[in-house]
């Protein structure tokens, strides 16, 4: 990233500005999954495993053309990142960690899914400065698994949990509501799994059928329904009573926290702070231009191998997409959207002052300390709320 020199500044503070202001956050993806999801609209793909050494290669090449920091948070994504054989997710993390500086109580989170999950892989994980893990349960019971099919069980879940908790200091776990047929007293079970094993993040995600994906094309044939909307409501306010009894906060729309163990990766995209980003379909966004990578490993692999940026798509960041995201992604915190960010960025208040003071007599949103925030009744109808005030 060029940046221009400053007329008579020393070269210590030019380079002291360009490391304050230089993003400190890293995505990079691994696409591939023992098998793909029929819910999934992620950048995945099954097999392919005769790819998965060419594939690190060209990620790591990719890695070492990246500033090499100081870096807040690394996030590893995917697909399923713990796929990868032991020797090659250790020359991954091993590649990774010799080109990047880490600052001082950086976050390392790697995400890992139950059926390709063992002690070693963890061990090999935590070995190389990996300190969080993001597991995807999705569910302890074994026939909604199937439903979403997932290729673990229930016990293998658990199994996954405590070797995970034994490798890392930080253990999140995923799990999905919504589900066609899916019981109260089967959520609620549920939820007992983050106190069985003492976990101080939560990820819960409501099932939704994505274009592009095999569960959308069943709601197309009539197959697959979407829940009533009492009943998801219902599941709401479920999870959150749960949650709030385990003390994990409501920190963002699908997430849940202990004061100070919040995803801060995550933080750094809902805050839109910049980031870069290596692999296959991985998006990074850096003064005010989105990149998108070639989202076919093959394509991807072959394009760094010849020395290319591998960029499928390159697009400036308009003003008012800008404020549209500073909607968007403000209301999904729990801090909210900060309305002198909003006005700052040329959405001036003559806009959504009315349609703001409408929401808070419906008793959608609270306004105080100039943060607009959904309240827990609008939290539901957070899609249509977002709609209603962006620009």
């Amino acid at each position: 990233m060029q940046r221009a020199a400053v007329a008579g500044a020393p070269a210590c503070c030019l380079l002291r500005a360009m490391v304050d202001t230089a993003p400190r956050h890293l995505y990079l993806h691994v696409p591939y999954c023992a098998a793909k999801c029929p819910y999934c609209d992620f950048n995945s793909i099954a097999g392919r495993d005769a790819e998965h050494a060419a594939y690190v290669d060209a990620l790591l090449a990719e890695v070492r053309r990246l500033p090499r920091g100081p870096y807040d948070t690394v996030f590893i994504g995917g697909g399923t990142p713990t796929l990868l054989g032991v020797a090659l997710l250790a020359r991954l993390l091993a590649g990774v960690r010799a080109h990047l500086i880490l600052a001082a109580g950086y976050e390392w989170t790697c995400e890992a899914n139950p059926g390709s999950s063992d002690a070693e892989r963890f061990a090999v994980l935590a070995e190389h400065g990996v300190n969080r893990l993001s597991l995807g349960v999705q569910s302890t019971h074994d026939h909604h698994l199937r439903f979403l099919g997932r290729v673990h069980n229930a016990s293998e879940a658990d199994r996954a949990i405590e070797l995970a908790r034994r490798a890392v200091p930080r253990v999140s776990a995923d799990l999905i509501m919504g589900l066609p047929g899916q019981t109260d007293a089967e959520l609620r079970q549920d939820l007992t799994l983050y106190r069985r094993h003492d976990l101080s993040h939560a990820s819960v995600y409501h099932l939704t059928y994505e274009p592009g994906t095999e569960f959308h094309a069943r709601r197309g044939r009539g197959e697959l329904h979407d829940i009533a909307p009492q009943d998801s409501r219902r599941q709401f306010d479920l999870l959150w009573d749960a949650f709030t009894d385990l003390g994990l906060m409501a920190y963002e729309t699908s997430n849940f926290a202990r004061t100070g163990q919040e995803s801060r990766h995550n933080l750094a995209y809902w805050r839109q702070r910049d980031y870069h980003a290596a692999g296959a379909g991985a998006v990074s966004t850096v003064g005010g231009v989105r990149v998108t990578r070639e989202k076919h490993p093959a394509a991807y692999i072959t394009a760094i191998s010849a020395g290319g940026a591998a960029a499928w798509r390159s697009e400036t960041i308009s003003a008012t997409e800008r404020q549209r995201e500073t909607w968007m992604l403000g209301l999904r915190l729990a801090q909210g959207v900060v309305l002198a960010e909003v006005e700052a960025q040329g959405d001036p208040a003559s806009r959504w002052r009315s349609r703001v003071d409408a929401l808070i007599n419906e008793g959608l949103v609270e306004e105080s300390a100039g943060h607009l925030r959904l309240t827990r009744a609008g939290r539901p109808v957070q899609d249509t709320v977002t709609v209603y005030l962006m620009p």
